[in-house]
């Protein structure tokens, strides 16, 4: 039998309906779903990115000011030592699970994913994007930043990422996601 010619009985069951009935294959995997209410949302956990904010004096000139709307000390701790140091890890922009799960030794991904899923009703990678969609939306709404630069800072590491994720999530780019949710004087209002 010729490689082209697949016509023996080992090819027949490709086109045989019956037979993919017979054997049906598993279904795909998708995110798990919470059946309870989770303790933490995002928008709970999420680390503001800027430092400074514009303010306007009386004579109408623009000075920037020291802003940090939760201080280290009031910023929401789960309690959970391990979860509270990978949001501080994702809050400045790295993604690597198995690098901070290296730094435990014995943590694996596995572990962090359960933690994550107790705690936010998300698995770990769906966390993870949630806060970085998250991060992504206020640095083009209130910064003036290149793509590339919100790409490095909201973690999504390079502009065809975030290209990508802003298709697969919004249906449209970054700079049209930016002109969707930018209200006049929201730009250059933090940084």
């Amino acid at each position: 039998m010729s490689y082209r010619n697949r016509t023996g009985d080992s090819w027949k069951h490709r086109n045989d309906r019956s037979w993919r009935d017979k054997y049906p294959t598993r279904p795909k995997a998708g995110p798990r779903k919470a059946d309870f209410e989770p303790q933490w949302t995002v928008e709970q956990l999420w680390y503001n990115p800027f430092k400074e904010e514009r303010r306007y004096a009386t004579d109408g000139q623009s000075v920037w000011t020291e802003w940090d709307p939760l201080p280290p000390s009031a910023r929401p701790k789960t309690g959970v030592r391990i979860f509270d140091e990978w949001l501080q890890y994702i809050s400045e922009g790295n993604s690597d699970m198995m690098a901070f799960c290296k730094r435990y030794g014995g943590l694996r991904t596995g572990d962090l994913d359960s933690v994550s899923f107790m705690l936010t009703g998300m698995g770990g990678l769906e966390f993870q994007m949630k806060y970085r969609l998250h991060t992504l939306n206020v640095l083009l709404r209130y910064t003036e930043l290149t793509p590339e630069e919100v790409a490095r800072r909201s973690g999504f590491g390079s502009k065809n990422n975030l290209y990508l994720t802003c298709k697969r999530e919004y249906g449209i780019s970054p700079m049209e996601r930016r002109r969707a949710i930018q209200k006049k004087g929201d730009a250059g209002r933090y940084r």
